[in-house]
């Protein structure tokens, strides 16, 4: 687990990779007026639970809430973790304070023949898993940056940080297989935290289909959009201080909703002595 910075506390659910170095430029940049929390889904999840359900991230997530000494928080989760953070949002509404999902896929996935090989066999799968991300995010990285000298740089970070922190494709398979087995859909009717969902651009995000994305503000009562211009799928990523500046004001409006729905104790008495 990871704490930076301070002012209002956020967590960020990473993605399928499953490991929070892969944000690091994400969490780094909402430090601007954020105490940031986050953490690698297998330390949450270690390997003792080989056959779990997908409901077992909500008991992760109290106990990794309660490590970082946080009572109620402004969650974000990020792809796969969007699917976490929403079906905690939905069953935990005492401590989500503000809910924003980037780039999540439906709650309901229907794999294609290759998707669903990759997942019945992550090992052997891998290397086409693999190969098939140069293609999908290869025009995204083109757009996000201006020159190819920084486009080189970006790759090479994205990749020295992935080399850092393995992504393991056993584990990703065991999540998948979880969501699969159960469809958070109905969760979303029960969600009450303000909740903002981030998209890309739908011709860049060739991983997760923007259509797919946005079922959540339909199914999320009073749920907002807001697309990252230039990005598709890791815009967080690869424009982390906008992702930060559209995520900050949006945390930042529903906390002084909150508070002004609230009053503070000493307002409170005074009211009740009036």
């Amino acid at each position: 687990m990871v704490t930076k910075g301070t002012g209002f506390p956020v967590v960020v659910v990473p993605g399928i990779n499953g490991r929070w170095e892969w944000f690091e430029p994400t969490v780094d940049a909402l430090t601007a007026g954020h105490r940031v929390v986050s953490f690698s889904l297998t330390e949450m999840r270690p390997n003792r639970e080989r056959q779990g359900s997908f409901l077992a991230w909500m008991r992760a997530m109290d106990e990794m809430l309660d490590r970082a000494h946080e009572r109620k928080v402004s969650l974000i989760g990020v792809s796969f973790g969007g699917l976490i953070a929403a079906c905690y949002a939905a069953r935990r509404p005492e401590r989500v304070s503000a809910l924003i999902l980037a780039s999540t896929p439906a709650p309901g996935w229907t794999p294609r023949p290759a998707d669903a090989f990759c997942v019945r066999y992550p090992r052997i799968g891998f290397p086409y898993f693999a190969a098939r991300s140069i293609p999908r995010l290869g025009p995204e990285i083109y757009r996000a940056r201006d020159s190819w000298s920084k486009r080189t740089q970006f790759v090479a970070e994205y990749a020295r940080r992935a080399i850092r922190s393995p992504f393991s494709p056993v584990h990703a398979a065991q999540w998948i297989r979880e969501w699969q087995a159960f469809d958070i859909t109905e969760d979303c009717g029960r969600i009450t935290a303000p909740t903002l969902v981030v998209t890309g651009e739908p011709e860049l995000d060739k991983v997760v289909a923007v259509g797919g994305t946005m079922q959540y503000v339909r199914l999320i009562a009073g749920a907002t959009h807001a697309v990252l211009p230039d990005t598709g799928h890791i815009g967080v990523i690869t424009k982390p201080h906008r992702f930060a500046e559209i995520a900050g004001q949006f945390i930042y409006a529903a906390m002084s909703a909150d508070r002004i729905a609230k009053p503070a104790p000493a307002e409170e008495r005074a009211r009740h002595a009036s």
